[in-house]
């Protein structure tokens, strides 16, 4: 029986687009292998996270799937490589790439869609990856007649969050609201939403955020969660193993190859589900309704947030969205209540009580006027298995 090829794996599960290579590369295993693969040990275990290239001579591998960083130590070992996480790389080890030009677009064509006229870009300095979706968006968008804000960070490489961040506030504030955003990657996004609440920007009312990667515990995890660009790392992760299992063969030689990993659509999320709303207090009325939606507010309580009278409101959400400001409270709460019905496992008396009924018949009525059916009937309907 012959002996299952050894690999040195060393992207990290820390990061989405990492993960898919990781699945990907698993997935290839587990239909032609078995491979038997070497990770990198945890900051527990190897606090200086360096690689101990004797270890790795002594483990005997086969070949490798590695940050374009660690490439001058692993040359050392004589097995076919793989690197990933390139910026500026033109050696003859094959890489895994993203699709940044067409992620760019994606994210262009998306914010157009919503309605937008004004526009931005907030990446990082001297990363290559970033500057090509920059490009792509503005070209796309300068194009179509539009103008993009680039944000140019003072420092030429990226640096600490900290530091930055006050020059990211002030070009915040700097933008036409409202506006929609690219950032360059997920995490990139994840600051700039911080940051707009800071300011007591409405997200997505006021700023439109689109990051790329689609990480999802990223981007579910922030308030509101992120729509982002997703990129098919887990099938460039499949077609490396399959690279490295032909270069492990002797049936293919390290000769630059360059696998891509597509970017294939822009997964929605909150952060720019919004209608194109020009009129600040409109906007504003929608941030108020939005946040509060699972609580019991009343159209009085939304036109004080705003300062102005019932009528005046109520006049400008007929004219910019074609519908009373009651009408758009009761569309909120009924995909709030809905959300509650088949996300969770809360009990119809309990999803009753927390959006502020007393009365459990007079949810189900209010619930099964607006949308034709019951709350339980909704839940067996719409409720994933």
């Amino acid at each position: 029986m012959l002996n299952s090829p050894r690999i040195i794996l060393l992207p990290e599960a820390t990061r989405g687009f990492d993960r898919g290579l990781l699945s990907g590369i698993a997935r290839y295993s587990a239909l032609n292998g078995p491979w038997t693969f070497y990770r990198q040990p945890h900051g527990y275990l190897n606090s200086r996270r360096q690689l101990d290239l004797q270890e790795l001579e002594a483990w005997r591998p086969d070949g490798a799937v590695c940050p374009v960083a660690q490439l001058d130590g692993l040359s050392t070992l004589r097995v076919p490589l793989i690197a990933y996480d390139v910026n500026e790389y033109s050696g003859s080890v094959p890489c895994i790439l993203s699709e940044d030009d067409e992620a760019g677009r994606l994210a262009a064509r998306h914010l157009l869609e919503l309605g937008h006229r004004h526009f931005a870009f907030c990446g990082y300095s001297g990363i290559r990856w970033s500057q090509e979706r920059c490009h792509t968006f503005c070209e796309l968008l300068e194009g179509a007649g539009g103008r993009v804000e680039v944000y140019r960070p003072r420092s030429g490489r990226p640096v600490a969050w900290a530091k930055e961040e006050p020059q990211v506030r002030r070009w915040l504030e700097s933008l036409p609201k409202p506006i929609g955003v690219l950032c360059a990657n997920d995490d990139r996004a994840a600051s700039i939403l911080e940051t707009c609440h800071v300011l007591g920007y409405g997200v997505p009312e006021d700023v439109s955020v689109v990051g790329v990667d689609d990480d999802q515990y990223v981007c579910e995890l922030q308030n509101p969660p992120l729509s982002s660009v997703r990129m098919a790392s887990e099938q460039a992760g499949y077609e490396a193993a399959a690279l490295l299992d032909r270069m492990i063969r002797g049936e293919e030689r390290m000769s630059r190859q360059r696998i891509t990993a597509h970017a294939t659509g822009v997964t929605v999320r909150q952060s720019t589900s919004v209608l194109m709303v020009r009129k600040a207090d409109v906007r504003k009325a929608l941030r108020f309704i939005r946040e509060n939606a699972s609580r019991p507010i009343r159209v009085a309580d939304i036109v004080k947030a705003t300062g102005l009278s019932h009528r005046t409101l109520n006049d400008q959400f007929q004219s910019e969205l074609g519908c009373s400001i009651n009408r758009q409270l009761t569309s909120a709460r009924i995909a709030c209540i809905s959300r509650l019905l088949t996300e969770t496992k809360m009990r119809i008396h309990e999803i009753a009580t927390a959006v502020g009924y007393e009365d459990d018949r007079h949810f189900s009525r209010y619930f099964k006027r607006v949308t034709g059916l019951t709350p339980q009937a909704y839940r067996r309907k719409h409720a994933p298995p």
